[in-house]
Protein backbone atom coordinates (compact mmCIF):
# COMPACT_ATOMS: atom_id res chain seq x y z
CA UNK A 1 0.00 0.00 0.00
CA UNK A 2 1.14 3.45 -0.73
CA UNK A 3 2.20 5.87 1.77
CA UNK A 4 -1.09 8.28 -0.27
CA UNK A 5 -3.38 5.57 0.43
CA UNK A 6 -3.05 5.22 3.98
CA UNK A 7 -3.19 8.65 5.06
CA UNK A 8 -7.00 8.84 6.68
CA UNK A 9 -10.20 10.59 4.78
CA UNK A 10 -10.31 14.80 5.63
CA UNK A 11 -13.14 16.47 6.00
CA UNK A 12 -13.74 20.02 6.73
CA UNK A 13 -16.02 21.17 9.53
CA UNK A 14 -19.09 21.22 7.11
CA UNK A 15 -19.15 17.67 6.50
CA UNK A 16 -17.82 16.47 9.77
CA UNK A 17 -21.50 18.06 10.45
CA UNK A 18 -23.22 16.56 8.13
CA UNK A 19 -21.95 12.87 8.31
CA UNK A 20 -22.06 13.10 12.43
CA UNK A 21 -25.25 15.08 12.59
CA UNK A 22 -23.74 17.37 14.83
CA UNK A 23 -24.22 21.25 14.51
CA UNK A 24 -21.07 23.43 13.91
CA UNK A 25 -21.81 24.98 17.20
CA UNK A 26 -22.05 21.68 18.94
CA UNK A 27 -18.75 20.56 17.45
CA UNK A 28 -16.99 24.24 18.09
CA UNK A 29 -17.96 23.42 22.13
CA UNK A 30 -16.92 19.91 22.54
CA UNK A 31 -13.31 21.47 21.09
CA UNK A 32 -13.38 24.02 23.69
CA UNK A 33 -14.23 21.59 26.12
CA UNK A 34 -11.16 19.24 25.12
CA UNK A 35 -14.20 16.34 24.44
CA UNK A 36 -12.70 15.86 20.68
CA UNK A 37 -8.93 15.86 19.27
CA UNK A 38 -7.72 19.34 18.12
CA UNK A 39 -8.26 19.75 14.62
CA UNK A 40 -5.63 19.52 11.50
CA UNK A 41 -4.94 23.49 11.23
CA UNK A 42 -3.64 24.15 7.81
CA UNK A 43 -4.34 27.85 7.76
CA UNK A 44 -5.47 30.30 10.42
CA UNK A 45 -8.73 30.39 9.42
CA UNK A 46 -9.16 26.44 8.32
CA UNK A 47 -9.22 23.31 9.76
CA UNK A 48 -9.27 19.56 8.92
CA UNK A 49 -10.49 16.88 10.99
CA UNK A 50 -10.02 13.16 10.15
CA UNK A 51 -12.40 9.94 10.97
CA UNK A 52 -10.86 10.18 14.46
CA UNK A 53 -12.80 13.25 15.03
CA UNK A 54 -16.09 11.93 12.93
CA UNK A 55 -16.06 8.46 15.39
CA UNK A 56 -15.05 10.21 18.40
CA UNK A 57 -19.08 12.48 17.66
CA UNK A 58 -20.83 9.46 17.04
CA UNK A 59 -19.19 8.08 20.60
CA UNK A 60 -20.39 11.37 22.32
CA UNK A 61 -24.22 11.41 20.68
CA UNK A 62 -24.45 7.70 22.01
CA UNK A 63 -23.31 8.33 25.27
CA UNK A 64 -25.32 11.60 25.78
CA UNK A 65 -28.30 9.73 24.69
CA UNK A 66 -27.20 6.61 26.89
CA UNK A 67 -27.56 9.43 29.60
CA UNK A 68 -24.43 10.47 31.04
CA UNK A 69 -22.95 13.85 31.92
CA UNK A 70 -19.90 15.51 29.54
CA UNK A 71 -17.66 14.84 32.78
CA UNK A 72 -18.40 11.06 32.36
CA UNK A 73 -18.24 11.29 28.45
CA UNK A 74 -14.42 13.04 28.73
CA UNK A 75 -13.39 10.33 31.13
CA UNK A 76 -14.93 7.76 28.80
CA UNK A 77 -12.81 9.34 25.72
CA UNK A 78 -9.53 9.59 27.07
CA UNK A 79 -8.53 6.42 25.59
CA UNK A 80 -8.74 8.45 22.09
CA UNK A 81 -7.92 11.80 23.26
CA UNK A 82 -4.90 10.83 24.80
CA UNK A 83 -3.17 9.77 21.75
CA UNK A 84 -4.49 11.71 19.17
CA UNK A 85 -4.05 15.04 20.87
CA UNK A 86 -0.03 14.39 21.90
CA UNK A 87 2.15 17.25 20.02
CA UNK A 88 5.05 14.64 18.83
CA UNK A 89 6.95 15.42 15.77
CA UNK A 90 4.95 11.77 14.49
CA UNK A 91 1.20 13.93 14.73
CA UNK A 92 2.78 17.03 13.18
CA UNK A 93 4.52 14.98 10.42
CA UNK A 94 0.42 13.60 10.17
CA UNK A 95 -0.92 17.19 9.96
CA UNK A 96 1.71 17.93 7.23
CA UNK A 97 0.58 14.96 5.19
CA UNK A 98 -3.33 15.74 5.64
CA UNK A 99 -2.71 19.08 4.90
CA UNK A 100 -1.21 17.99 1.79
CA UNK A 101 -3.63 15.71 0.71
CA UNK A 102 -6.78 18.45 1.23
CA UNK A 103 -5.00 20.91 -0.55
CA UNK A 104 -4.96 18.57 -3.72
CA UNK A 105 -8.46 17.16 -3.48
CA UNK A 106 -9.16 21.12 -3.66
CA UNK A 107 -7.08 21.58 -6.26
CA UNK A 108 -8.10 18.71 -8.43
CA UNK A 109 -11.73 20.10 -7.65
CA UNK A 110 -11.25 23.07 -8.71
CA UNK A 111 -9.78 22.08 -12.11
CA UNK A 112 -12.90 19.49 -13.19
CA UNK A 113 -15.28 22.62 -12.47
CA UNK A 114 -12.88 24.95 -14.01
CA UNK A 115 -13.31 22.65 -17.23
CA UNK A 116 -16.59 21.94 -17.79
CA UNK A 117 -17.15 25.74 -16.68
CA UNK A 118 -14.73 26.96 -19.55
CA UNK A 119 -15.53 24.34 -22.09
CA UNK A 120 -19.42 25.34 -21.81
CA UNK A 121 -19.44 28.79 -20.87
CA UNK A 122 -16.24 29.96 -22.43
CA UNK A 123 -13.85 32.57 -20.68
CA UNK A 124 -15.48 35.85 -20.13
CA UNK A 125 -18.92 34.01 -18.93
CA UNK A 126 -17.20 31.56 -16.50
CA UNK A 127 -16.42 33.73 -12.96
CA UNK A 128 -14.19 33.18 -10.38
CA UNK A 129 -17.13 33.74 -7.80
CA UNK A 130 -19.41 31.20 -9.35
CA UNK A 131 -16.48 28.82 -8.84
CA UNK A 132 -16.16 29.75 -5.41
CA UNK A 133 -20.06 29.45 -4.40
CA UNK A 134 -20.24 26.33 -6.30
CA UNK A 135 -17.34 24.15 -4.62
CA UNK A 136 -18.25 25.77 -0.94
CA UNK A 137 -14.52 27.31 -0.53
CA UNK A 138 -13.59 31.19 0.02
CA UNK A 139 -11.66 33.16 -2.51
CA UNK A 140 -8.38 33.23 -0.29
CA UNK A 141 -8.86 29.26 -0.57
CA UNK A 142 -8.83 29.77 -4.03
CA UNK A 143 -6.16 32.12 -5.09
CA UNK A 144 -3.71 29.89 -2.85
CA UNK A 145 -4.12 27.70 -5.66
CA UNK A 146 -4.76 30.34 -8.61
CA UNK A 147 -3.51 33.46 -8.94
CA UNK A 148 -5.96 34.08 -11.79
CA UNK A 149 -8.25 32.74 -14.07
CA UNK A 150 -5.57 33.25 -16.91
CA UNK A 151 -3.63 30.76 -14.76
CA UNK A 152 -6.79 28.06 -14.17
CA UNK A 153 -7.28 28.13 -17.77
CA UNK A 154 -3.35 27.78 -18.29
CA UNK A 155 -3.29 24.97 -15.72
CA UNK A 156 -6.73 23.66 -17.02
CA UNK A 157 -5.31 22.90 -21.18
CA UNK A 158 -2.30 21.84 -19.89
CA UNK A 159 -3.53 18.83 -17.45
CA UNK A 160 -5.93 17.98 -20.20
CA UNK A 161 -3.47 18.06 -22.96
CA UNK A 162 -1.08 15.62 -20.25
CA UNK A 163 -4.15 13.14 -20.02
CA UNK A 164 -5.18 13.15 -23.55
CA UNK A 165 -1.63 12.48 -24.63
CA UNK A 166 -1.90 9.31 -22.35
CA UNK A 167 -5.30 8.44 -23.32
CA UNK A 168 -4.21 8.46 -26.94
CA UNK A 169 -1.50 6.17 -26.51
CA UNK A 170 -3.28 3.53 -24.93
CA UNK A 171 -5.72 3.58 -27.61
CA UNK A 172 -3.39 3.59 -30.42
CA UNK A 173 -1.56 0.99 -29.44
CA UNK A 174 -3.93 -1.39 -30.99
CA UNK A 175 -3.82 -0.22 -34.25
CA UNK A 176 -1.46 -0.28 -37.05
CA UNK A 177 -3.79 1.60 -39.06
CA UNK A 178 -2.89 5.74 -39.60
CA UNK A 179 -6.51 6.88 -40.28
CA UNK A 180 -7.64 4.76 -37.70
CA UNK A 181 -4.71 6.22 -35.53
CA UNK A 182 -5.22 10.21 -36.56
CA UNK A 183 -8.83 9.51 -35.54
CA UNK A 184 -7.90 8.05 -32.36
CA UNK A 185 -5.87 10.73 -31.88
CA UNK A 186 -8.03 13.97 -32.62
CA UNK A 187 -11.07 12.28 -30.73
CA UNK A 188 -8.43 12.07 -27.30
CA UNK A 189 -8.01 15.39 -27.74
CA UNK A 190 -11.33 17.10 -28.24
CA UNK A 191 -11.88 18.47 -24.22
CA UNK A 192 -8.33 20.07 -25.03
CA UNK A 193 -9.66 21.63 -28.50
CA UNK A 194 -12.53 23.01 -26.45
CA UNK A 195 -10.42 24.68 -23.82
CA UNK A 196 -7.72 25.41 -27.09
CA UNK A 197 -10.55 27.28 -28.71
CA UNK A 198 -11.34 29.36 -25.71
CA UNK A 199 -7.60 29.92 -24.51
CA UNK A 200 -6.72 30.93 -27.81
CA UNK A 201 -9.40 33.69 -28.22
CA UNK A 202 -8.31 35.04 -25.53
CA UNK A 203 -4.58 35.53 -26.45
CA UNK A 204 -5.65 37.07 -29.94
CA UNK A 205 -7.79 39.75 -27.54
CA UNK A 206 -4.46 40.02 -25.48
CA UNK A 207 -2.18 39.61 -27.34
CA UNK A 208 -0.82 37.08 -25.08
CA UNK A 209 1.48 40.03 -22.95
CA UNK A 210 -0.90 39.41 -19.91
CA UNK A 211 -1.02 35.53 -20.17
CA UNK A 212 2.30 33.70 -20.29
CA UNK A 213 1.44 31.31 -18.92
CA UNK A 214 -1.38 30.47 -21.00
CA UNK A 215 0.67 30.72 -24.52
CA UNK A 216 3.09 28.50 -22.96
CA UNK A 217 0.72 25.45 -22.22
CA UNK A 218 -1.16 26.35 -25.49
CA UNK A 219 2.16 26.24 -27.65
CA UNK A 220 2.97 22.98 -25.89
CA UNK A 221 0.25 21.34 -26.47
CA UNK A 222 -0.33 22.18 -29.97
CA UNK A 223 3.84 21.27 -30.71
CA UNK A 224 3.26 17.63 -28.45
CA UNK A 225 0.16 16.97 -30.79
CA UNK A 226 1.35 18.26 -34.09
CA UNK A 227 4.63 16.12 -33.52
CA UNK A 228 2.09 13.09 -33.00
CA UNK A 229 -0.02 13.97 -36.61
CA UNK A 230 3.36 13.70 -38.00
CA UNK A 231 4.73 10.34 -36.81
CA UNK A 232 0.97 9.28 -38.58
CA UNK A 233 1.85 10.82 -42.25
CA UNK A 234 3.92 8.19 -44.59
CA UNK A 235 7.80 8.99 -44.73
CA UNK A 236 8.67 11.12 -48.28
CA UNK A 237 11.14 13.37 -49.87
CA UNK A 238 8.20 14.96 -52.54
CA UNK A 239 7.05 17.93 -50.05
CA UNK A 240 10.74 18.38 -48.61
CA UNK A 241 12.25 18.74 -52.39
CA UNK A 242 9.03 21.53 -52.90
CA UNK A 243 9.92 23.38 -49.99
CA UNK A 244 6.81 22.25 -48.02
CA UNK A 245 7.85 20.68 -44.70
CA UNK A 246 5.67 17.88 -43.30
CA UNK A 247 5.72 19.75 -39.87
CA UNK A 248 3.97 22.32 -41.82
CA UNK A 249 1.62 20.05 -43.29
CA UNK A 250 1.23 18.86 -39.70
CA UNK A 251 0.41 22.13 -38.48
CA UNK A 252 -1.65 22.79 -41.17
CA UNK A 253 -4.09 19.59 -40.44
CA UNK A 254 -4.03 20.42 -36.51
CA UNK A 255 -4.61 24.41 -37.17
CA UNK A 256 -7.83 23.04 -40.01
CA UNK A 257 -9.50 20.80 -37.18
CA UNK A 258 -8.37 23.43 -34.38
CA UNK A 259 -10.28 26.54 -36.48
CA UNK A 260 -13.12 23.92 -37.32
CA UNK A 261 -13.95 23.04 -33.67
CA UNK A 262 -13.46 26.72 -33.06
CA UNK A 263 -16.49 27.84 -35.76
CA UNK A 264 -18.82 24.57 -35.09
CA UNK A 265 -21.00 25.50 -32.66
CA UNK A 266 -22.15 28.70 -33.88
CA UNK A 267 -23.44 25.99 -36.45
CA UNK A 268 -25.67 23.54 -35.30
CA UNK A 269 -25.64 21.65 -39.07
CA UNK A 270 -22.23 20.01 -38.09
CA UNK A 271 -21.85 17.37 -35.60
CA UNK A 272 -18.95 15.84 -33.86
CA UNK A 273 -18.84 13.07 -36.44
CA UNK A 274 -18.98 15.55 -39.12
CA UNK A 275 -15.86 17.38 -37.54
CA UNK A 276 -14.02 13.71 -37.26
CA UNK A 277 -14.87 13.28 -41.10
CA UNK A 278 -13.69 16.11 -42.71
CA UNK A 279 -10.46 16.30 -40.73
CA UNK A 280 -10.03 12.49 -41.85
CA UNK A 281 -10.86 13.30 -45.01
CA UNK A 282 -7.90 15.85 -45.77
CA UNK A 283 -5.59 13.69 -43.54
CA UNK A 284 -6.24 10.78 -46.27
CA UNK A 285 -5.66 12.84 -48.84
CA UNK A 286 -2.20 14.30 -47.21
CA UNK A 287 -1.48 10.96 -47.01
CA UNK A 288 -1.86 9.66 -50.55
CA UNK A 289 0.02 12.97 -51.25
CA UNK A 290 3.10 12.02 -49.65
CA UNK A 291 2.93 7.89 -50.38
CA UNK A 292 2.52 9.22 -54.27
CA UNK A 293 -0.86 8.14 -55.26
CA UNK A 294 -1.86 11.37 -56.23
CA UNK A 295 0.59 13.79 -58.16
CA UNK A 296 0.75 17.58 -56.60
CA UNK A 297 4.16 18.22 -57.49
CA UNK A 298 3.25 19.28 -61.10
CA UNK A 299 0.32 21.10 -60.16
CA UNK A 300 1.97 23.12 -57.08
CA UNK A 301 4.97 24.13 -59.70
CA UNK A 302 2.34 25.96 -61.82
CA UNK A 303 1.96 28.34 -58.82
CA UNK A 304 5.59 28.91 -57.90
CA UNK A 305 5.54 32.21 -59.54
CA UNK A 306 2.92 33.78 -57.74
CA UNK A 307 4.05 31.92 -54.73
CA UNK A 308 7.40 34.29 -54.94
CA UNK A 309 5.56 37.10 -55.66
CA UNK A 310 3.00 37.06 -52.77
CA UNK A 311 5.90 35.87 -50.11
CA UNK A 312 7.63 38.38 -50.50
CA UNK A 313 4.91 41.56 -49.97
CA UNK A 314 2.25 42.33 -47.87
CA UNK A 315 -1.53 42.84 -49.29
CA UNK A 316 -1.71 46.96 -49.16
CA UNK A 317 -3.92 49.01 -46.50
CA UNK A 318 -6.94 50.62 -47.37
CA UNK A 319 -6.39 54.13 -49.18
CA UNK A 320 -7.87 56.21 -45.99
CA UNK A 321 -4.90 54.44 -44.38
CA UNK A 322 -2.25 55.11 -46.35
CA UNK A 323 0.57 57.89 -45.42
CA UNK A 324 -1.16 57.88 -41.74
CA UNK A 325 2.27 57.90 -39.45
CA UNK A 326 3.13 55.21 -37.26
CA UNK A 327 4.08 57.90 -34.65
CA UNK A 328 0.83 60.68 -33.88
CA UNK A 329 3.08 62.59 -31.08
Amino acid sequence: MSAKSKLPRVLDIGRLARESGIPRTTIHYYLREGLLPPPHKTAASRSLYTEEHLACLREIAGLREAGHSLAQIKARLAHRLGPAAADSAQERGRTVDIAAQEYERVHHRILALAVREFATKGYAKTHVTSLFKQLGITASVFYSHFPSKRALLAECVSVLMKWSLAYADEKMAHSDDPAERILWEVFSHSRVFELGTTGSALLRVEGGRESPELRRSLEEGLAATAARIRRQLPPSRVTEDQGVPEELIALSLLGAYEHTVFRAPADSRYSRKDLLRAHLWLFLVVQAALAGEIDVSERLARYERLIEVLGESMPPLPPELEGVPDNLD
